[in-house]
């Protein structure tokens, strides 16, 4: 909601793995994060640890809002949660094409039930880390998806 925790790791894990892994595949493609509203000027620090930890800099990560020229520009939006893309689609409905680009990250990558991230602000730092396990495997699998759609384009 504040872009300072699941979406920004969400943000630099697929970039990580798009550059270390995948770089053949996804060199064109760009990863941003955005949030509701702006609740802090910086990552939440057990984020940038986790991040950090898989050696991938996000020092240069900056909270942003979202808005319609965010929504315009990418072909793909992924929320952490089905409320999230609900209020997308409730207030960015001017967004040509919107609804067909916005899915939760768990269901875009096959998930069909429990399909919720839930935030972990102010929580234990474990169920932080168990959180952004639970992003990084999924962004893993939405990439891998990203890859065999674009087999099929091209």
């Amino acid at each position: 909601m504040g872009n300072t925790c699941r979406s920004p790791a969400a943000q630099y894990l697929a970039k990580g793995l798009a550059e270390k892994k995948y770089n053949d595949e996804l060199k064109d493609i760009k990863f941003y994060s955005a949030g509701f509203f702006n609740a802090f000027g910086y990552a939440q620090p057990e984020t940038v640890r986790f991040i950090n930890s898989k050696g991938i800099d996000m020092s240069d990560f900056r909270p942003q809002l979202l808005d319609s020229n965010l929504l315009k520009m990418n072909d793909l939006i992924l929320t952490m949660e089905e409320k999230q893309l609900r209020e997308i689609l409730e207030h960015f409905n001017n967004v040509k094409n919107l609804k067909e680009k916005v899915f939760t990250l768990k269901r875009f990558s096959g998930e069909t039930q429990d399909i919720d991230i839930p935030d972990p602000y102010m929580t234990t730092s474990e169920y932080y880390r168990k959180t952004l396990e639970e992003i990084e495997k999924f962004v893993e699998l939405s990439l891998k998806k990203i890859i065999e759609l674009n087999k099929n384009y091209t």
